[in-house]
C-alpha cells in the first residue's frame, strides 16, 4: 500500500466485521421465540381401514440382476399334416469308365450294377436317366432321387 492512512482505515474495517461476526457467534440473541406446548393427541378408538399392500413396485435390491419373464399362455396348435416319406436311396453300383467326345457330343461310358451303358444327356440306362453333368460328376436320376457319380480320373 502505498500511504499509511490507508492501510490503517483498511485494518479498522477488517477488525469491525470480526468483531461482529464474533459478537454474533458468541453473545446469543435476546428475542427467543417462546416455547410451544405440543398439544396431546388422543388417539381416536375405531376400526381399523381395510389397507391392500400393492407390490406392484420393483425391489431396489434387484436392479441388476435379470427378471424373470412374464409367463405368457402359449396357444395351442394342430400338429402339421404329415409330408410323405422321401423315397428310399437305393444301394446301386455306378462307375463312370470313361468319356468319349462323338460329333462335338460327349458319350459317357458307365457301368450300373454289372451291366455297361453308353450314354448321352437325356438318355436312359435301365431305370436311370442322365439328366446332368458338370466338370467332375454325372447325375444319374431314379423315381425323382438324383445320384451323383464322380467322373474318372484320365
Amino acid at each position: 500500500m502505498k500511504s499509511r492512512w490507508t492501510t490503517y482505515l483498511l485494518l479498522a474495517v477488517v477488525v469491525a466485521v470480526w468483531g461482529i461476526v464474533a459478537w454474533k457467534i458468541f453473545v446469543p440473541a435476546n428475542d427467543a421465540i417462546p416455547a410451544v406446548r405440543p398439544k396431546l393427541v388422543v388417539p381416536a378408538v375405531g376400526t381399523p381401514a381395510a389397507d391392500t399392500l400393492l407390490l406392484d413396485y420393483p425391489d431396489p435390491f434387484l436392479k441388476g440382476a435379470a427378471r424373470p419373464a412374464a409367463t405368457v399362455r402359449s396357444v395351442v396348435r394342430g400338429l402339421p399334416p404329415a409330408k410323405p416319406a422321401p423315397p428310399k436311396r437305393e444301394r446301386v453300383k455306378i462307375i463312370h469308365l470313361g468319356t468319349i467326345s462323338s460329333g462335338g457330343r460327349p458319350l459317357y461310358i458307365l457301368t450300373v450294377g454289372d451291366r455297361q451303358y453308353e450314354l448321352r444327356r437325356g438318355d436312359a440306362a435301365g431305370d436311370f436317366m442322365l439328366a446332368d453333368c458338370d466338370r467332375d460328376s454325372l447325375y444319374l436320376r431314379k423315381s425323382g432321387i438324383t445320384y451323383g457319380v464322380k467322373l474318372c480320373e484320365q
